[in-house]
């Protein structure tokens, strides 16, 4: 519980420094190059990347992707760089389909991160209040589902009385996630 608590505080820090920008202008504002290009298709392609050299961070992010995926996946992948920044040393980097990080504390941390990041508390929670079911919630923010799991648990860490649901697969922006947002 600790664990995603210190990612939550970490992702709201990132936030809060600039609170109206967008991912791309705090990805340019931390100084972490991103590049937008094919990487397959939406549906089978690599989502995005992440690595480092000659300690200068880098993120790729599929441009097959539509656009609010693109901003998910970029948050994903500063999340790596904030919380798990020596695991891209020299070369080193993280994919969103490398099977030997399937399932790993790795992509779950980076996976709070961006549900952090790309949630906002009282736009999930007014959705819920008004009895929203977490699909219905997950379309209106524009968002996986699996991502709006991840948002609830880091409120129920918060002390929010929400109700406990299946941890999503860690590894859910791997797969085919388009069109699966129910909108």
């Amino acid at each position: 519980m600790s664990d995603i608590i210190d990612i939550a505080e970490r992702a709201a820090a990132v936030r809060g420094q600039w609170r109206h920008a967008d991912i791309w202008e705090i990805l340019d504002r931390l100084k972490v190059p991103y590049q937008i290009v094919p990487l397959g298709t939406a549906r089978s392609g690599l989502k995005g990347y992440c690595t480092s050299f000659f300690d200068q961070f880098a993120v790729g992010v599929n441009s097959e992707l539509p656009d609010y995926l693109q901003r998910l996946i970029a948050w994903h992948e500063l999340g790596h760089i904030v919380l798990d920044p020596d695991l891209l040393r020299n070369g080193r980097y993280i994919t969103e389909q490398d099977p030997l990080n399937m399932r790993t504390h790795t992509e779950l941390r980076a996976n709070y991160f961006a549900a952090e990041a790309a949630i906002d508390d009282s736009e999930l929670l007014d959705l819920l209040h008004q009895g929203c079911s977490l699909a219905e919630a997950a379309a209106q923010l524009l968002v996986p589902e699996s991502l709006v799991i991840y948002k609830s648990e880091i409120l129920r860490a918060f002390g929010e009385a929400l109700p406990m649901l299946d941890a999503p697969d860690a590894m859910f922006l791997g797969g085919d996630i388009t069109g699966k947002e129910n909108f």
